[in-house]
């Protein structure tokens, strides 16, 4: 495999957390119908599927350093796909709920491993640029997942159909993983041992660089759970919107993300990663603004929110993409552990705000746009201290 069909196969490794939760957006309501289960807990679908990933993290970067890249993604695409037929066949929330987490678990060793690949291979300004490029594959997921799930569910009968897809997505990388080298230099034979993870994790925190933009990654992705777990019942609650259309809108948030890691891998070259987190932390906050302001004197409408989501998700992946090259860079040797770190503090942390914030608003845009403007201020804040230090 070569270098770009590799860049590509990690940027869809990322992928499978974000299609794993939006091919099911447009169906909560279906799901809590069919299972006889309240909102919220379908909504919870997602924060168990996104905290079993922060667990997962934790168990597949050590075991990546200690017997490879490769053997490690097999183990975890398994589980995932073992958690896909759980989440299948449930009867009844509980279930559901289960197949979530297990999913999640094993659905970890795809960011874990595809940003561990990448640091591998490329160090500085070329991590930065790789990661913005694997990042754009990303982002491929919240635009195409609900669209499929609206067609596979109308296809297919039932919503169930969408964990078929997720099931096929599993065995095509299965299959893809029987042509990726392995790209771990130097196995280390303890990186498993609970002192040698404890040791990691101290060297990660103590570093100033990887302490500052972990920080700043937690909060980033926080905002990015928010939109994902909030956002349907956004639309439900103030527009009526569900199902396809609610795809077709979100989708267009979508085309926000690409157009952003686009001109991220451009502007990195150019004036550096962290300026081009902090000019993206901007366009974000002024667009929360005008979206306050518009929910506020009731002028905002369905394509409207639409089109302000698209420029939000402009800049939000580039700071998360870009704090990650920065939290990772000074690992090489540790690349699998400082990965899975990196995961599960930003999983965990967005899992809680995200579930905390969606319980809190409750569906009413402005509430959560502020919320949403809060986090956002915290980024530009501490953005613009690093680059006025350095």
């Amino acid at each position: 495999m070569g270098e770009r069909a590799l860049i590509v196969f990690c940027g869809l490794l990322l992928a499978v957390s974000a299609f794993s939760v939006d091919i099911t957006l447009p169906f909560f309501g279906r799901i809590s119908a069919e299972l006889q289960t309240p909102y919220p807990l379908v909504q919870a679908s997602v924060s168990i599927y996104l905290f079993g990933i922060g667990i997962g993290q934790i168990l597949f970067g050590p075991l990546s350093d200690r017997i490879g890249r490769r053997p490690t993604l097999a183990i975890g695409l398994g589980a995932y796909l073992m958690g896909t037929l759980i989440a299948l066949f449930a009867t009844d929330i509980g279930g559901l709920l289960a197949g979530r987490a297990v999913q999640g678990v094993g659905g970890a060793a795809g960011p874990v491993l595809g940003r561990a690949i990448l640091r591998d291979r490329y160090t500085g300004q070329a991590l930065a640029q790789s990661m913005a490029i694997a990042m754009a594959i990303f982002s491929f997921g919240p635009i195409v997942a609900p669209l499929i799930g609206v067609g596979i569910a109308e296809v297919g009968g039932s919503w169930r159909a969408v964990f078929v897809a997720m099931g096929l997505l599993a065995t095509a990388l299965l299959a893809a993983l029987l042509r990726v080298p392995e790209t771990l230099a130097t196995p280390e034979p303890h990186a498993t041992d609970p002192s040698v993870m404890l040791g990691n994790a101290r060297a990660v925190i103590a570093h100033p660089q990887s302490r500052y933009f972990l920080l700043l990654a937690m909060m980033a992705h926080a905002g990015m759970v928010s939109i994902i777990v909030s956002v349907p019942r956004v639309y439900e609650v103030q527009f009526g919107i569900t199902g396809a259309l609610f795809a077709l809108l979100f989708a267009v948030h979508g085309v926000g993300i690409i157009v952003g890691q686009v001109a991220n891998h451009r502007l990195i070259g150019r004036i550096g990663a962290v300026p081009t987190a902090l000019l993206a932390a901007l366009l974000m906050l002024a667009t929360l603004i005008a979206m306050v302001a518009l929910g506020a004197t009731g002028r905002i409408g369905p394509y409207s929110l639409s089109a302000l989501l698209a420029l939000f998700a402009v800049g939000y992946l580039i700071v998360l993409s870009n704090c990650s090259s920065m939290a990772l860079e000074p690992h090489g040797r540790i690349a699998g552990f400082t990965s899975s770190f990196f995961g599960l503090c930003t999983l965990m942390f967005g899992s809680v705000v995200a579930t905390v914030v969606a319980a809190a608003t409750a569906g009413r845009l402005v509430p959560w746009a502020l919320a949403l403007t809060g986090m956002v201020v915290v980024c530009v804040i501490a953005l613009r201290r690093w680059t006025r230090a350095h």
